[in-house]
This record gives structure tokens, C-alpha cells and sequence, in this order.
């Protein structure tokens, strides 16, 4: 499932091939996940630790960037996963405990990395910085991503994907 949502959509996966491409049956899959909803929160997790990975937005403002900069990147290089990750709105997250926390755990990264570079701002500065950064670095993903491939690429969009950290320092902070 993780090798299909790598280049494909979620709706493409569905247990039997996932079973075929695992060269296991549908009947031992089952043993494993109860059903499809099981499967794709698995794949949820398994995308945000990936994101996690090598990233710490909690230290100087450089590495915060850099921590957008990578989440920019996850999104361009596994843009399925992503949308799995952060555009899935039918699965129940109150369901699943682990993955509402791991999920959770993104916003609260941005949060913290601002609270470090932004000490003397008010809670309610901090939250409403934290939402700005959160909206400018997915929204750049589905800028970045719809221009993929174009042409007639604008060049500033060609350069913000060469600098994600320089153009983040600069429209964040």
C-alpha cells in the first residue's frame, strides 16, 4: 500500500491488490488490518514519521525554516502520502488515539518553533503566526505542485522551490 500511495492516489489502493502486491492472500492480509480505514491510518502514521524524521523545528529560527522547507519537500516528493496525511477528512481521527497525537504533533511543532523565535508575543499572536505559517507552507505545496511540470513556469516560483528556507525566513518572520 505504501509503494502504490507513493505514486498513485489512495482511491487507486483497495485490499486485494495491496494482498497481490505483497504476494500474500486477501485472507492474510485480514489478519493484519481489520479493513480498509485500518490500513489507511497505518499509512497516515507511517507518513508522518517519515516527515518527522531528521526534522526539529525547536531550535534557532534557521532550523525552523528548514523544518518547512522539509515539509515543503515530503509534500513534492510524495504528494499522494500528503494528500492521505493532511487533506484525509473521512477518516475519524478520535478513532485511532495514536494517530490524532502523531497528527496533531505537526501544527504543534510550528507552534513551539515560534514560541522560541517569539518570546515577548502573546499567546494569541503566537497561535495566530502559527496558523499563518501553518496556510503559507501548505499552500505553497499546492502552488508548487500545480505548477510541476509547466513549462512556462513563473520563475519566481522556480526560485522559491530552489531557496523553500530563504523564502520562508523571508514571508514568515
Amino acid at each position: 500500500a505504501w509503494e502504490i500511495c507513493k505514486v498513485e492516489p489512495w482511491k487507486n489502493v483497495n485490499m486485494r491488490r495491496v494482498a497481490e502486491e505483497a504476494g500474500v492472500s486477501t485472507t492474510a492480509f485480514y489478519r493484519h488490518f481489520k479493513n480498509k480505514a485500518d490500513l489507511k491510518v497505518e499509512l497516515m502514521r507511517k507518513g508522518f514519521l517519515l516527515l518527522y524524521e531528521g526534522s526539529d523545528s525547536t531550535n534557532a529560527e534557521g532550523s525552523f525554516a528548514s523544518y518547512g522547507a522539509h515539509t515543503i519537500r515530503f509534500g513534492l516528493e510524495y504528494p499522494y502520502l500528503y494528500d492521505l496525511m493532511f487533506e484525509s477528512k473521512e477518516t475519524d481521527v478520535s478513532l485511532y488515539p495514536e494517530l490524532k497525537t502523531i497528527r496533531e504533533k505537526a501544527f504543534d511543532s510550528i507552534v513551539e518553533g515560534v514560541k522560541a523565535s517569539s518570546s515577548d508575543k502573546s499567546e494569541k499572536e503566537i497561535m495566530l503566526k502559527a496558523y499563518n505559517i501553518w496556510a503559507s507552507v501548505h499552500g505553497i505545496i499546492g502552488i508548487l505542485r500545480s505548477s510541476t511540470g509547466q513549462e512556462d513556469k513563473p520563475e519566481m516560483l522556480a526560485w522559491i522551490e530552489q531557496n523553500l528556507e530563504e523564502y520562508l525566513r523571508m514571508t514568515t518572520f
